[in-house]
């Protein structure tokens, strides 16, 4: 199997990744609710591992959803270990702005990683709709942070929440997009 028959018979089994999307998309917004109920500290926490209950949930409705079987090619496990690793780099960043109490940055520091996640998914799901997301999340990210920072005080708080809001309504778009390719 070549490439681009693995490229599409992958994008094919996974539907572009649409249960990641809309896992992901769905913890985003249960972070939202953490910056509206929760002190600035624990929604930060709450933002920092939202992966760990995502990622379960991603992996459960593929499972629970599937498509044709997923190919398989070795150097593509070793590269999407690679793109999943390459997100792991950009934690202990996170961690910092936690532990140093900055926590109102957490949301746009989990929202950078994101989207540099985003880019390979462009090319090996062989659509533009990842690079759109990307683009879209970051610039609404950057949008409420500025906003929220020259509001100050409590603005910080409600720009987290915003970002966690706009990221995970895209995100769960991107999803339904990407069961419509």
């Amino acid at each position: 199997m070549g490439v681009e028959e693995y490229i599409q018979a992958l994008a094919l089994a996974n539907r572009h990744g649409w249960a990641f999307l809309a896992a992901y998309g769905t913890t985003w917004m249960l972070c939202a609710l953490a910056w509206l109920r929760a002190s600035p500290r624990t929604a930060a926490y709450i933002t920092l591992f939202q992966g760990a209950v995502a990622l379960p949930g991603a992996l459960a409705l593929t499972a629970l959803i599937p498509g044709p079987p997923r190919p398989d090619l070795a150097v593509f496990d070793s590269l999407s270990v690679t793109i999943a690793t390459g997100q792991l780099l950009g934690l202990p960043v996170v961690i910092f702005f936690v532990i140093s109490g900055r926590h109102t940055l957490v949301p746009l520091v989990m929202v950078t990683i994101l989207v540099v996640h985003f880019a390979p998914y462009t090319w090996l799901y062989g659509t533009p709709l990842y690079a759109m997301m990307g683009a879209a999340i970051s610039l609404s990210a950057v949008l409420l942070t500025h906003r929220a920072e020259r509001e100050g005080g409590p603005g910080q708080v409600v720009g987290a929440r915003r970002v966690c809001l706009s990221t995970g309504l895209l995100m769960l778009s991107g999803a339904v997009a990407a069961l419509a390719l």
